[in-house]
């Protein structure tokens, strides 16, 4: 990962952790929608700043599932991309969808689904 500093690495293997405990809430599956009168669920951001940034994201479900079909791929809160990093695919008033570049990949290969980049 030459070229970049070891904060963003240290940042991408943190999205990963966030990644984890997102991981959980969505294996609540249709319960956790059922919390919620729009049917959507309340997410951690996963945009990796030291101790967690504590903003929520709320997103469907499926738009989650989506996200994690891809290892590299995180949900955040709009304004916390990182552009050294990542580019945004996707986004919402309420969500930011970004896809790592190439050379932070390994950092976040550890996908809980064994999910590939694309």
């Amino acid at each position: 990962m030459s070229g970049l500093d070891e904060r963003f690495r240290r940042q991408a293997r943190n999205e990963a952790i966030f990644r984890e405990v997102n991981e959980r809430i969505a294996q609540l599956g249709q319960s956790a929608q059922a919390w919620s009168p729009d049917g959507v669920v309340e997410f951690l951001c996963e945009c990796g700043v030291d101790g967690g940034c504590g903003e929520r994201i709320r997103m469907p479900l499926e738009v989650y599932e989506t996200v994690r079909r891809q290892d590299d791929r995180f949900a955040v809160h709009p304004g916390h991309e990182t552009p050294e990093i990542e580019r945004a695919v996707d986004w919402t008033d309420d969500y930011v969808i970004v896809d790592k570049i190439d050379a932070v990949e390994p950092q976040v290969a550890d996908d809980p689904r064994g999910a590939p980049s694309s």
